[in-house]
């Protein structure tokens, strides 16, 4: 690549600094899913345990 783009360059950096960031935004967006994820599977378990709560007393 003689334009330099795909190569470390002097700093030793493998992204631009906009990848960089973009790559910061996608890992946040991902965290944030991931725990919306567990939340979700939180509140699925308290419901199935009442449910379950719910058919023992009966």
């Amino acid at each position: 690549m003689a334009d330099g783009k795909n190569h470390r360059g002097d700093t030793g950096k493998l992204l631009t600094q906009e990848q960089e960031a973009l790559l910061a935004l996608y890992l946040q967006k991902l965290d944030a899913h991931y725990e919306e994820l567990k939340a979700a599977d939180a509140i699925q378990v308290e419901i199935e345990t009442q449910h379950l709560k719910k058919i023992l007393h009966k």
